[in-house]
């Protein structure tokens, strides 16, 4: 079941120029559980700041842990450098996953709609075509996520590998996760989420493997409607409605780059396909959606009370409570009726403590009029 609440608020006369709408939706909390299981490969340990890289790789696998409930324990293995599955070298961050299969289309898509706990969810599901939309009816899925959906021969409790993450050692990151955008430096914890979430099963296959597929590929859109199954097709975009609205476009050029990422976005997103340095690189609500409908389930977010608004100089904050661990994200605009593609991604709310969730826009002294929307996630 899904669930959206709006809630409107009078304010007195000084904070009149700035008006609030909060937006949750709900839906089943099936528990939590999922977790991460680290090993450190012996580059990583030897490195004179490998409690930092640590310290920092342990942030990114949190935010994930706190957002899926599933559960399971995801196995990673962590090197630096070129050595181990990377030996062939790295450029910035990449990531090596552990498929298990074959499955047939049936057996991807009766799962889905059995782990089905969001909105999205069953708009993913609803979307897919009742028969197999390729002709090899042969369909691999990440180990990890194949965990998460309870296909047979993948036991939830399987301690193997289900992948591997590298990160190159001629760049320099940033690993602090209270200043993530610094000047010549990359986002080490952004990185970190991009290739996770490939281990995850954030990735495809489209053929590439002798007529294999991997259930992120069902949702390739060029058009409502119709599929993309090609590793040259163009104008592709992630679409959880049968192409009626593109979530995000991906990146299209197989030969220099993943077409699972997003095509490079202001502000950057944690899963675009090239990243700059200097910036922080943000899970956004498409990223969530992405596993989401790929089988991993959030905690559930109950209808949000607002404790503050309140403007400090050129600064506007909301405060609010809510399941403790849900992950919050804050849009804007100035009509509230704005169809909610058309709303700003601003930022990530922050648990100050249990339960308790604190969101500052820095940007509220420009904007007069205008709405926020809060959302999970």
């Amino acid at each position: 079941m899904s669930m959206q609440r709006v809630i409107y608020r009078a304010f007195p006369q000084c904070l009149s120029w700035v008006a609030v709408v909060l937006a949750v939706w709900a839906v089943p909390w099936p528990g939590r559980g999922m977790t991460f299981n680290v090993t450190y490969d012996a580059s990583v340990n030897a490195l004179t700041n490998a409690a930092q890289v640590k310290t920092a790789f342990a942030a990114a696998t949190q935010t994930l842990q706190n957002e899926f409930t599933n559960p399971i324990t995801i196995n990673i293995v962590v090197y630096w450098g070129s050595t181990g599955p990377f030996s062939g070298g790295i450029d910035l961050g990449a990531s090596s996953t552990e498929y298990y299969g074959f499955y047939t289309y049936a057996q991807i898509t009766n799962a889905l709609q059995t782990l089905r706990s969001s909105l999205d969810d069953s708009n993913a599901v609803a979307s897919l075509p009742g028969t197999d939309p390729v002709a090899t009816n042969k369909w691999l899925v990440p180990l990890a996520e194949g965990r998460a959906m309870g296909l047979p021969g993948i036991a939830r409790t399987d301690t193997n590998i289900d992948g591997s993450v590298g990160f190159a050692a001629d760049v320099a990151y940033t690993f602090i996760a209270t200043n993530r955008a610094v000047a010549g430096k990359y986002d080490f914890i952004g990185v970190a989420e991009h290739e996770i979430t490939e281990v995850m099963g954030r990735g495809y296959d489209l053929n590439y493997n002798g007529g294999a597929y991997i259930p992120f590929d069902l949702f390739r859109f060029t058009n409502r409607g119709s599929r993309s199954f090609g590793l040259n097709d163009q104008g592709v975009y992630f679409s959880v409605d049968g192409g009626l609205t593109a979530v995000k476009y991906f990146y299209t050029n197989y030969n220099d780059g993943d077409l699972q990422d997003w095509l490079s976005s202001t502000p950057p997103d944690a899963y675009d396909a090239f990243c700059p340095w200097g910036e922080q690189l943000n899970l956004t609500p498409a990223d969530f959606t992405a596993l989401d409908i790929l089988g991993y389930n959030a905690p559930m977010a109950t209808f949000p009370l607002l404790a503050r608004l309140q403007r400090t100089g050129s600064l506007a904050q909301i405060s609010f409570t809510n399941t403790t661990g849900a992950t919050f994200s804050v849009l804007y605009n100035t009509k509230v009726t704005a169809a909610l593609t058309n709303w700003a991604f601003l930022g990530m709310a922050t648990q100050t403590t249990a339960g308790h969730f604190l969101f500052t826009d820095p940007g509220a002294g420009t904007n007069k009029t205008g709405f926020y929307r809060i959302r999970s996630p």
